[in-house]
């Protein structure tokens, strides 16, 4: 959001803060925010838990898993892995419903979408809002932002605003009476033009006025303040719900028959892969069980055949298909809903309007003693309970608590979030390259340390490029945790996502990666450089490394933007670890005071290199004859072996200190995650 937002919101006539309409209301970005390394139905799945009532069963979650899929169309494609801009998945058009239907899954009353149809072809802008539009008919009330919608796509709205330059109101009202209203302005239309585009025309001051010479677009504003309270007296006593409906029901109908065929078209295709454009009997069955949800047995897809075809066809051609099915009346759909063969659209539908009365009925008996359901007012629909008037007066608060539902919280929203969380660690393609890039480094500095420069087995130096190494490698791999999936968390946080458990998911799972790598690395480099000391005691401090180096890849990718990550953890390391690590600096800088403290609470080699320095000395006891390894011996041990600082040894002080090192990280990120960007919302 751009600019200062000023002003208040109101709620049947009574001011209300927007974040207590969460549990009730849906937004549905612009951009399509989604998880691109889940399923389509995985996507839906986790939204339905995560938002869903707490009460709900596995099995609800299911069914409304279901519904949100054949709703939005797009259970043909729900085992299919989503994608984004380096792996291709999904479609845009297909993209942009599961971007929908992540909020269908909540179930919401009310659904905001901001620009629905943005990136898409007419078609396919035509299938999401009639899909949007069924949802209004089952009592969802949908408000969404558009640009540029085709006429047909136009008239599926039952309220529009239209708004000039400054977000003036140019016209509130039905969709059919928005031309009837600039037509008595003096404005002409000319013949086969989208009305829609020519209202967009209209506001812009494209197109003249014939009653003003000097027409200018400021003067719509002051229009629709002059003719509003003629314009809403025209909708209720002139025209009315029943004469707008009939304005529109044609063109609704030819609407619906062209999204049905379109679906029937892609159906059939599938089916037909030789492309002849007819199939036979068996592929006649495979497809009536792609679209009824359940297999039909041989008689009625024969008596379906002799229907389409004639008697004993033996083949189905496409017009026929489509030419039987699309004139199918109401009555020959129910009772072929019978044979298990209902039409889509009904079967779609159907346990969803189950859903939604379920839920008004709970609501209502909750707060309600008598027997009447609250007002529900929904788009493509008029009717009222006949206690409307009585419940007028009622208070927002109430209304409120009507609204609301007892959504998961922490625990189980941990368990929810750890497992989505576990799938996508599973389908990580990155960690192979990391992994690759450890083992090429232990490998490099094991033939190294052994056959090329062949440094002594006690000696710090080797020890503190292996830890800047490794803590290099773990910081910049880490950066993924919450730098990619900061616009997801944003747009869960807003709607309800519990923080912590958010934080502690990605937290432990991410553990399983430190595990598994820094094993690798230390694995590899322990059997080419023998270092000569048990493997679990020289390789604690390696984990402990990569331990602190994740919680400052956490750390940094919540403080700077995705695309620095990188940069800030190289240099942070190497400051940190390379430059701060070095015992002939560190000999300088442990003399006490804030230097000391400073340089113990930023560098971890300070301490992790001190420790493998320490088991290294106590088990090979080095004796060195040349000068300039007893030199090295003497700084280092004055540097490692001569400060311990709680009285409880060397190397366990260096494991207390690593572990509050990290734990002291966390608590910083997690408090970015909390407080960085909190009003910044998808």
């Amino acid at each position: 959001t751009y600019g200062q937002m000023v002003g208040s919101m109101k709620i049947n006539g009574q001011e209300t803060n927007p974040r207590d309409l969460k549990g009730f209301t849906g937004f549905v970005p612009q951009d399509d925010i989604v998880h691109q390394d889940l399923t389509v139905r995985e996507q839906i799945q986790f939204s339905a838990r995560l938002r869903g009532d707490r009460r709900f069963s596995g099995s609800r979650v299911e069914l409304i898993t279901e519904d949100v899929l054949n709703v939005m169309q797009i259970d043909h494609i729900q085992n299919s892995i989503v994608g984004g801009v380096e792996k291709r998945g999904i479609s845009g058009g297909q993209r942009k419903r599961v971007n929908i239907g992540l909020e269908l899954a909540a179930q919401p009353t009310v659904l905001f979408l901001d620009e629905p149809t943005s990136g898409l072809d007419s078609t396919s802008s035509l299938a999401v809002v009639y899909s949007l539009k069924k949802m209004c008919q089952l009592g969802m009330t949908c408000i969404m932002v558009i640009h540029q919608p085709r006429y047909s796509l136009f008239t599926l709205f039952d309220d529009v605003l239209l708004l000039g330059k400054g977000g003036n109101t140019v016209y509130l009202g039905e969709s059919a009476g928005a031309k009837t209203y600039f037509d008595d302005l003096g404005f002409l239309m000319l013949k086969d033009e989208n009305r829609a585009d020519w209202f967009m025309d209209v506001i812009s001051g494209e197109v003249k006025n014939a009653g003003i010479a000097r027409f200018e677009t400021a003067m719509l504003f002051d229009m629709w303040e002059d003719n509003k309270s003629f314009a809403a007296s025209l909708d209720h006593a002139e025209r009315g719900p029943s004469l707008r409906r009939t304005l529109t029901c044609i063109e609704r109908n030819q609407m619906d028959r062209a999204v049905l065929t379109a679906s029937l078209k892609e159906e059939f295709a599938k089916i037909d892969h030789n492309l002849a454009f007819e199939i036979d009997e068996d592929e006649l069955r495979l497809l009536l069980t792609r679209l009824a949800g359940a297999e039909p047995g041989e008689t009625v897809v024969r008596e379906l055949m002799d229907r389409m075809a004639g008697p004993d066809a033996e083949t189905v051609s496409e017009s026929q298909f489509l030419s039987y099915l699309n004139g199918l009346s109401e009555e020959v759909a129910g009772d072929a809903e019978v044979e298990g063969a209902s039409p889509t659209w009904v079967r779609r539908f159907r346990s969803i309007r189950r859903h939604i009365e379920e839920t008004r009925h709970s609501r209502a008996a909750t707060d309600l003693s008598s027997d009447s359901e609250p007002d529900s007012t929904s788009q493509g629909s008029g009717d009222k309970t006949d206690d409307s008037d009585d419940n007028e007066n009622e208070t927002l608060h109430s209304r409120g608590q009507n609204l609301s539902r007892k959504t998961p919280g922490f625990l189980m929203q941990m368990k929810i979030l750890m497992t989505r969380r576990l799938v996508q660690w599973w389908r990580m393609t990155e960690r192979m390259v990391f992994i690759v890039a450890l083992i090429f480094a232990a490998t490099f500095f094991g033939v190294l340390d052994r056959y090329i420069v062949v440094q002594e087995l006690w000696d710090a130096n080797p020890v503190l490029y292996l830890h800047t190494a490794l803590a290099l490698l773990m910081g910049i791999f880490c950066l993924h945790i919450f730098g990619e999936a900061q616009p997801l968390f944003w747009r869960e946080r807003a709607r309800g996502m519990n923080v912590p458990a958010f934080y502690l998911s990605r937290a432990t799972i991410n553990m399983v990666d430190l595990v598994i790598q820094t094993f690798f690395f230390t694995a590899i480099y322990y059997v080419v450089r023998q270092p000569c000391v048990p493997y679990c005691t020289w390789a604690l401090p390696f984990f402990l490394v990569s331990l602190v180096a994740s919680a400052w890849g956490a750390l940094v990718s919540l403080a700077v933007q995705p695309v620095k990550g990188a940069f800030f953890v190289t240099l942070l390391i190497f400051i940190t670890c390379g430059l701060l690590g070095q015992p002939s600096m560190l000999v300088v800088m442990l003399q006490g005071g804030q230097v000391e403290l400073i340089v113990s609470s930023l560098s971890l080699t300070r301490w992790s290199v001190g420790m493998n320095f320490y088991t290294s000395v106590t088990m090979l006891n080095p004796n060195p004859v040349r000068l300039k390894d007893m030199a090295v011996l003497h700084l280092e041990k004055d540097v490692y072996l001569k400060r311990d600082w709680w009285g409880i040894g060397i190397w366990e002080t260096g494991l207390c200190a690593m572990l509050a090192m990290s734990t002291g990280i966390r608590v910083i990120a997690f408090v970015l995650l909390v407080y960085r960007n909190r009003d910044k919302n998808v």
